[in-house]
């Protein structure tokens, strides 16, 4: 056993293979020689590869909740009178993501909460055998830190739309609203964007190599790559969101629960090219689909404007 599979058995993490945060866990059968190559030289640049680097601050106070024997850490940002608005980051991303999203929450009158999952930031990665909802029921143990007992909001991105998913799923009485910024799930990653991903998120590959991987699997063709795409990124929490998937049947929370659903969906998705559309066919009278032009699954640093004014507008519309 190789240094990194070591490290990530003894958190109860699953033995590296190219990451698919937006479809079923896809494992190899027999290894390919490149494989095996991947394999050793990962493993010998081991604490290269899972090491955080660290995102920009996230804005908002910094406030902290327990959930079973995790510690997390999530930003609090508007109004204390303003409805309510969960945020979810993507697979392995800080909250950091969501800032000029939160800046214009914040103008609009919401009070957001935007969550760092279990390993990223101040939230801690205790071993257990995680599915989506044990991520779902993190957000519940905010609002109660928080005292929410009402129905909030609830927006994810990428990865995160499958907990918001869930959490709609589990707690529909607590649900108002559900925004979802690329809605993947129902389909495996393309296999190239898997490994591009992985390429992205571990520290191993020259920064040009991990430039045009981020390039490929985020970024709409001809969109520069948003320079805080190139950090913010935490490869042991992505194992671990990872792990969860072959644990969350989709039957379990592909439904979104009851409340209205809003798809921002990129309009050049490599990672989930059919997430928005598949849900919008499958639920039509209660979810809304837009298609994000000039976007990729990142989504949030090509189109910031736009996103800002589609979700304060459906949101407005919940009012």
């Amino acid at each position: 056993m190789g240094r990194i599979q070591w490290i990530l058995v003894t958190r109860g993490l699953p033995s590296p293979s190219f990451c698919d945060p937006d479809g079923p866990t896809r494992r190899f059968g027999e290894p390919r020689p490149t494989d095996l190559v991947s394999g050793i030289g990962i493993a010998i640049l081991a604490p290269m590869a899972l090491r955080d680097s660290p995102a920009r601050p996230a804005l908002g106070e910094a406030r902290l909740a327990a959930s079973g024997d995790a510690t997390l850490e999530y930003r609090v940002s508007g109004p204390a009178d303003g409805e309510v608005i969960l945020l979810v980051p993507s697979f392995a991303r800080s909250a950091a993501d969501f800032n000029e999203l939160v800046e214009s929450l914040t103008t609009g009158g919401y009070r957001s909460l935007a969550i760092q999952p279990r390993g990223i930031e101040g939230s801690s990665l205790p071993p257990g055998d995680f599915t989506y909802h044990t991520f779902a029921n993190d957000l519940v143990r905010v609002l109660d830190a928080e005292g929410i007992e009402g129905a909030v909001h609830v927006l994810g991105h990428a990865y995160g739309n499958r907990i918001a998913r869930t959490f709609a799923s589990d707690h529909p009485e607590r649900t108002r609203s559900v925004i979802l910024l690329a809605a993947g799930g129902a389909e495996a990653t393309p296999p190239e964007m898997a490994e591009a991903i992985t390429t992205a998120m571990l520290g191993t590959a020259p920064e040009e190599e991990r430039r045009q991987a981020t390039a490929r699997a985020f970024f709409a063709e001809g969109n520069p790559v948003d320079e805080d795409w190139l950090r913010g990124w935490y490869p042991l929490a992505g194992f671990a969101q990872q792990a969860a998937t072959p644990r969350s049947p989709f039957e379990a929370w592909g439904h979104g629960g009851t409340a209205p659903i809003l798809v921002l969906q990129p309009g050049d998705d490599a990672v989930a090219a059919s997430g928005g559309r598949l849900l919008k066919d499958a639920h039509p009278e209660r979810v809304s689909l837009v298609v994000v032009e000039g976007a990729g699954h990142a989504l949030l640093p090509e189109q910031p404007d736009f996103i800002a004014s589609e979700v304060l507008r459906f949101l407005g519309g919940r009012r």
